[in-house]
């Protein structure tokens, strides 16, 4: 069953993937490398004070990629998977016109650990475009992708059991964009009211949803 919803749209899915990648990283790491204005610190709030530095938490980190590339190849029609390209497109252009006019810089310790899954990290993604988190705002909308697609696919048990297990994913990734000091607190609901915002967007004319099981696995419909 996941197989063939993968081979859904098959060529489209193979566009968008490179497409939106390249969308989003060349304007992040270009902010980054050449900032516009001065890049401003945030003062830090009780939660940042409480939650300390523990670099190990950078693996739910970086798990949030998985999230984020895996569940939109579960579409198995252009019309989602279109709605989900314009809602990434406005997500992220909004983050951006936050980093060019208003950089922030997380509060990474300037000590960090000299080699493993952090030292990694820290060599690609520099401290700046903390605010808002687009970590924790893409991983929010990939879950309100994930909640559309399983409406009228999954049993109503099944489809609370799964947004459970992907809600619990993203607020343990929010908690480590704090652990691993890449963010501020503010930067989390920033992030995810955007992701909201770009979601309601991007469905703002979306057609009913259709009953549960209505599609089929192309071999199941040829049968």
């Amino acid at each position: 069953m996941i197989a063939a919803r993968m081979r859904a749209e098959l060529s489209l899915k193979l566009q968008l993937s490179p497409g939106l990648t390249l969308f989003f990283c060349v304007p992040y790491f270009a902010l980054q490398a050449m900032p516009v204005f001065d890049v401003r610190t945030l003062p830090l709030t009780l939660i940042d004070r409480a939650v300390g530095f523990t670099p190990a938490w950078v693996w739910v980190y970086q798990s949030v990629y998985l999230l984020i590339a895996g569940v939109p190849w579960l579409a198995v029609d252009r019309d989602t998977l279109l709605r989900y390209a314009r809602g990434f497109v406005l997500l992220s252009t909004l983050g951006f016109g936050c980093f060019l006019f208003v950089p922030i810089a997380a509060p990474r310790p300037a000590e960090i650990p000299a080699s493993g899954m952090f030292a990694l990290l820290a060599s690609y993604d520099g401290v700046s475009n903390a605010f808002p988190s687009l970590h924790c705002g893409l991983a929010a909308y990939t879950i309100l992708l994930a909640a559309g697609m399983a409406r009228g696919a999954l049993t109503p048990r099944v489809r609370v059991a799964v947004i459970g297990v992907l809600g619990a994913w993203g607020l343990l990734a929010c908690y480590a964009t704090l652990a691993t000091k890449q963010h501020y607190f503010v930067d989390i609901p920033a992030g995810v009211l955007l992701a909201w915002l770009s979601h309601r967007w991007a469905w703002r004319t979306a057609a009913p949803a259709a009953p549960r099981a209505a599609w089929r696995p192309p071999e199941v419909r040829r049968a």
